[in-house]
């Protein structure tokens, strides 16, 4: 049973029970009285009683207007009810004998207006109040609020337990913790005021609200040192991280200066450009907000000047064996712990010294085209900076000079090849060299094919403003004639070929003829035996066989 029924039906309950004791029923319309404080209503008294001098009516401290009376039915009309506690008493008198009933007036104000309060930014994780209001709610026993997010039902509140008439202001609050998914998300109030069946049931919702959710859970970072050099920009980055949502406010400030910046796509990092013209340390300021939420960062920007080093020569264009003298120095203000350091081309790297550094040189020849730079190292916090003067070359001038190697005394050609004049000479400036032969001039380094008539003695002789030097170079060419060694020596080979060929030839048939004459002797010889001797023919075959025995 609905909770604004309960003491309706009571009262019901109460007026059958009085219609069962007595020997006539009285009964009320409508059962239970509600009306709209300020309105009217009408009820209705019955009875069972037959008696036609029966009567009845209402007795009640609001105005009323009787309507109807009859022996059997009373009909009264209840103008401007403007009380909040108030009870009805009806009766009916029959033959003698009255019954007279009580019942409560339930008297309600209608709900129009719901009111959600104004619910701020919400912080990831924390707990907020969403707070429900009403005014002069009445009955406030027959009232339900409900807090909606969304389609999701988040809190119930019911009034049952409250017995006041008057009407009363309501308020209902629930705490929500916050939720990334909650952001964008709309909140609502729903009240209920239900008075069925005998009366209205109002059912107003508040204007939504949306939810904006952020979360900023820690400071931002930013680079506690920056170190800026005078005149020169340096790039300030300021982030955020775990932010909600992602696009935050961003604002740098030079002491108490606002600094344009720009902010990356991502919305987490913001980075400006600073710029100082005069040294000292200064505080640079990252305020970055979320939502409501403002956290900050500061950071100390040390302006510094590093002057750039002087290097000077005494005489960079010197003479071989003069005196040079080098200064590696800086500007007359320079900061303190400003190191110095001269770096040259042709010497090992020096260590850093505070102060200037001078140096003097003998210049030598291969001095020339040393290099020299100046270089200054300052260390600012945590970092070492340097910077560097131009290089300077020195030039040492010297006169030509020749030596075996650049120009040997004696050089060995062979004719028909391609050979060169070998030689060469140094100097600063770069001197003029010029070779002859016998009074004819004869450039060194060109390539000629070689005749006999190249050998001899030649004269080099290089020349700058410095002086000249001379060189003398002997040639030498190596050859042969091809075509007398052939008339003097093929004939006497073939002469020797053929007269060694006769003489072999002549001992070869002296050698034959004396074998056959001797074949020939044996054999006249051994025809003269058999001629002179019997059986010589058997004797004859036992030289070539066994003999007959005697």
């Amino acid at each position: 049973m609905h909770p604004a029924v309960l003491p309706l039906a009571l009262c019901a309950l109460v007026v059958i029970a009085g219609r069962l004791g007595a020997s006539f029923e009285i009964s009320l319309e409508p059962e239970v009285l509600v009306v709209e404080h300020g309105g009217s209503i009408q009820l209705k008294v019955k009875t069972t009683c037959q008696d036609p001098k029966a009567f009845g009516n209402v007795e009640t401290s609001i105005r009323k207007q009787l309507l109807l009376a009859q022996p059997t039915e009373v009909v009264v009309k209840l103008l401007e009810v403007n009380v909040w506690n108030s009870s009805i008493i009806y009766y009916f008198n029959c033959r003698g004998k009255r019954k007279l009933f009580t019942t409560a007036l339930i008297v309600y104000r209608s709900l129009n207006r719901v009111t959600l309060d104004p619910v701020r930014e919400l912080e990831v994780g924390k707990s907020h109040e969403l707070v429900c209001r009403m005014e002069n709610v009445a009955p406030i026993r027959n009232l339900t609020v409900i807090l909606w997010k969304g389609g999701e039902k988040l809190h119930t509140k019911t009034f049952q337990q409250y017995s006041q008439d008057e009407p009363m202001p309501v308020q209902v609050i629930h705490r929500l913790t916050a939720q990334r998914q909650d952001n964008g998300q709309t909140v609502t109030c729903q009240a209920v005021l239900d008075l069925t069946p005998y009366g209205p049931c109002f059912n107003v919702t508040s204007e939504p609200q949306t939810l904006t959710v952020y979360e900023f859970p820690e400071d931002p970072k930013l680079e506690p040192h920056i170190y800026l050099e005078m005149g020169k920009t340096v790039n300030a980055t300021c982030t955020v991280r775990h932010v909600f949502p992602s696009v935050a406010q961003f604002e740098l400030a030079l002491d108490d200066r606002i600094l344009p910046h720009s902010v990356s796509r991502d919305g987490h990092r913001a980075t400006a450009e600073v710029s100082l013209s005069h040294s000292g340390n200064f505080s640079l300021v990252c305020t970055v907000k979320v939502g409501p939420k403002e956290r900050w960062k500061e950071a100390i920007v040390h302006s510094y000047e590093l002057p750039s080093p002087q290097l000077a020569i005494s005489n960079p264009n010197t003479s071989c064996n003069q005196v040079v003298t080098i200064n590696c120095s800086s500007a007359p203000s320079w900061p303190p712990g400003l190191k110095l350091r001269l770096r040259s081309s042709r010497w090992p790297l020096r260590s850093w010294v505070e102060g200037a550094v001078h140096l003097e040189l003998m210049a030598r020849e291969e001095d020339d085209g040393a290099e020299f730079t100046c270089e200054a190292q300052l260390s600012v916090g945590n970092r070492t900076l340097r910077r560097s003067s131009a290089t300077t070359t020195l030039h040492v001038t010297y006169q030509p000079q020749m030596d075996d190697g650049s120009c040997p005394p004696s050089q060995n050609w062979t004719e028909g090849q391609d050979e060169t004049l070998r030689c060469g000479a140094r100097g600063n400036p770069p001197p003029l060299l010029e070779c002859t032969k016998d009074g004819e001039p004869f450039p060194a380094g060109v390539l000629r094919p070689v005749t006999r008539a190249h050998a001899g003695t030649y004269l080099c002789q290089a020349t700058n403003p410095l002086g000249t030097t001379v060189r003398s170079i002997t040639v030498w060419v190596q050859y042969h004639d091809p075509d007398l060694v052939l008339l003097v020596l093929l004939p006497v080979v073939v002469a020797v070929a053929l007269l060694a060929g006769g003489v072999g030839y002549g001992v070869y048939y002296r050698k034959k003829k004396i074998r056959q004459y001797r074949l020939q002797e044996r054999q006249k010889q051994l025809e003269m035996q058999a001629l002179r001797q019997p059986g010589c023919s058997e004797a004859t075959a036992a030289l070539n066989g066994s003999a007959q025995k005697a």
